[in-house]
């Protein structure tokens, strides 16, 4: 068959129930020392100060480094008990949390709530943004958007549907294209304040991601608030 470069193979051999521990053992074994490009973009929309909860934390540095660069007071909630106590492990405040409760709310306001590459996991996204719209000042989202270039070429050339996920088939349940994504905030209530593309297609100094984000646009982050 036709191979595009830059397109994945699916691996359908794990098909065992997912269990996020065995997730980060397999994603992640030990905590990041780098952040990630959307990482960054987070940090430099924070402002300083500012009290903040990233939901789903994973074994990323992106708290620790906010609170030494912009002195924030960070919270950190994933379903993962590995990862929260490798969060407290180095003095961020911390809870295991399954934002997939139909009966889970904020206990407290924040100034800003981080889902980072985790919105795409829940059946019910629309109630956990209603959930929290009300607690926060300003949600921050990152996802990777389902239009991107090489996804369109695999399902063209490859006739694959696109390989979004790492470890396991459920691992990703709602998928939406940067124009979806837009809509899809609006009808919940939300502003979109500012978006940008993390990373994508550039050519050389060009970067085409943020140029086109629906199309050539990987991984986008949305600064939004409530309407």
């Amino acid at each position: 068959m036709f191979y595009f470069p830059g397109t994945r193979n699916p691996n359908f051999k794990n098909l065992e129930y997912l269990n996020y521990d065995n997730y980060w053992d397999y994603q992640c074994p030990e905590f990041r020392t780098k952040l990630r490009e959307r990482e960054v973009m987070f940090i430099n929309r924070i402002k300083e100060g500012s009290k903040v909860l990233d939901i789903a934390c994973g074994m990323s540095p992106f708290l620790l480094e906010l609170k030494k660069r912009k002195k924030c007071d960070v919270t950190a909630y994933d379903i993962s008990k590995n990862a929260v106590d490798e969060q407290v492990k180095r003095g961020v405040k911390g809870r295991v949390v399954d934002i997939g409760d139909p009966k889970f709310e904020l206990e407290e306001q924040f100034d800003y709530v981080v889902m980072s590459e985790i919105i795409e996991h829940l059946v019910y996204p629309e109630k956990l943004i209603n959930a929290l719209k009300n607690k926060t000042k300003y949600i921050l989202i990152s996802f990777p958007n389902s239009g991107f270039y090489r996804y369109r070429l695999g399902l063209m050339f490859k006739g694959r549907f696109f390989t979004q996920w790492a470890y396991h088939p459920s691992e990703h349940l709602r998928f939406w294209t940067h124009i979806d994504f837009v809509d899809w905030l609006d009808a919940l209530g939300m502003n979109l304040v500012k978006c940008e593309a993390s990373n994508g297609l550039s050519i050389g100094p060009i970067k085409l991601f943020n140029l086109w984000k629906n199309l050539f646009g990987h991984q986008i982050v949305y600064l939004c608030t409530k309407k």
